[in-house]
């Protein structure tokens, strides 16, 4: 009988052991370091060997896992990614530690607490927009939001762009972040020097990474009409139908400057760019050409050219921009832009799917005060810029 309590305690002790070994284990890691012989690696991503047995690397289930307290393992059951995927010896653990080895392969693991992260988190005031300065043409905009997720927008001199999601967690007593995904500018570990409202400092192996928020927000104006708003057939005009009243402003003209505003997808921030409209009026042939470039810090390209003359354009009277359909006339209203005060018509309508916002300077034929666009791209991403005049070159 006592031969029965004996072995009764000892099972009772053996279950307890185990289950707090799973304890130990179960949970989120950060992934620091992998050694292969003499080959180090630090991917730092998360891993969560969960409860139910499944195992979950950067938020997604890529396999199961299950420890084995005879011969102290892990096994882990992968199809997805093979270096997770097999027997491994349990090297370490500790309630912040745990390191795992197969073959010639140690993996380190340090334990996160994603309460206390959030937590932490909440306490760092870093939460917003921001534009990172580089040497590079390029927009890079950094948007943090809490709990704990970001989004690093990435706009080429090019005109390309790539946008990357990862995770960020702060340690206090470190005083430093984590980025977790993302792009290698900032993925790994950053110290925080300084944080104000409107700009931090952090720094990354020596070299500083500098963010800034704009003091004055754009407003977006969404333009949210459809095509159901308007009529079969309009009988709204435009106030520019006079083709020699269009010839003798734009002859005087040598070329109409504009700042064009891109809003940048899932922010609400923008990037930058002068566009430049370089005006050729023939009056003897009544014939009117504009080269439209795009100036950027480092480049000048031009993008289009427009033409209104002998049979080009001749019943556009929406001229140097395309022709809407359907379209209709807002109201008549001043408005106030860089270049100054103008009186305006206000068209609404389509160019194709996009829908599109005029500014038509009523004594000013061929000049646009103002443009807004609105499309829907690839992926469902909204394509949205405003278009200001800044100068009339005489």
């Amino acid at each position: 009988m006592k031969k029965s309590h004996l072995l009764i305690t000892i099972f009772i002790l053996f279950i307890g052991f185990t289950n707090a070994q799973n304890e130990k284990i179960s949970g989120n890691w950060l992934l620091t370091k992998v050694e292969q012989g003499d080959k180090i690696d630090n991917p730092l991503f998360t891993q969560n060997f969960k409860e139910d047995g499944k195992m979950e690397v950067m938020g997604q289930v890529l396999g199961t896992w299950k420890y084995h307290p005879d011969n102290q393992l892990i096994t882990m059951q992968s199809t997805e990614v093979e270096e997770f995927d097999g027997k491994f010896k349990i090297i370490l653990i500790t309630p912040k530690k745990l390191q795992l080895q197969q073959g010639n392969v140690k993996l380190y693991y340090a334990k996160i607490n994603l309460a206390d992260s959030k937590k932490n988190n909440a306490s760092l005031n870093i939460e917003g927009e921001w534009t990172l300065e580089n040497e590079l043409d390029e927009t890079q905009l950094l948007k943090i939001e809490r709990p704990d997720t970001f989004l690093m927008s990435i706009i080429y001199s090019g005109g390309g762009s790539a946008a990357y999601k990862g995770t960020w967690i702060y340690n206090p007593e470190e005083k430093s972040i984590l980025f977790l995904g993302g792009t290698s500018l900032l993925k790994g570990f950053s110290t925080v020097k300084t944080i104000t409202e409107n700009k931090f400092i952090l720094e990354k192996n020596g070299k500083e990474i500098i963010g800034k928020k704009e003091s004055t927000v754009k407003p977006i104006e969404r333009l949210t009409f459809n095509i159901e708003d308007f009529p079969e057939e309009s009988t709204d005009t435009s106030p520019w139908q006079d083709f020699d009243a269009l010839l003798n402003e734009l002859k005087n003209v040598s070329y109409l400057k504009y700042k064009q505003s891109k809003l940048i997808p899932n922010t609400s921030s923008f990037t930058y760019n002068t566009l430049l409209s370089k005006i050729d009026v023939n009056s003897e042939e009544r014939r009117i050409s504009l080269a439209n470039l795009s100036i950027t810090k480092k480049d000048t390209m031009q993008f289009s050219e427009c033409v209104k003359g002998d049979l080009y354009n001749q019943y556009n009277d929406f001229f140097p921009q395309e022709e809407l359909g359907p379209f209709k006339l807002v109201t008549t209203e001043t408005i106030k832009v860089p270049a100054g005060e103008f009186k305006c018509k206000i068209f609404e309508g389509f160019d194709g799917d996009a829908k599109v916002k005029y500014w038509m300077i009523i004594d000013k034929p061929g000049i646009y005060a103002k443009i807004i666009r609105e499309d829907i791209g690839l992926f469902d991403k909204v394509e949205y810029s405003i278009i200001e005049l800044e100068e009339i070159k005489k």
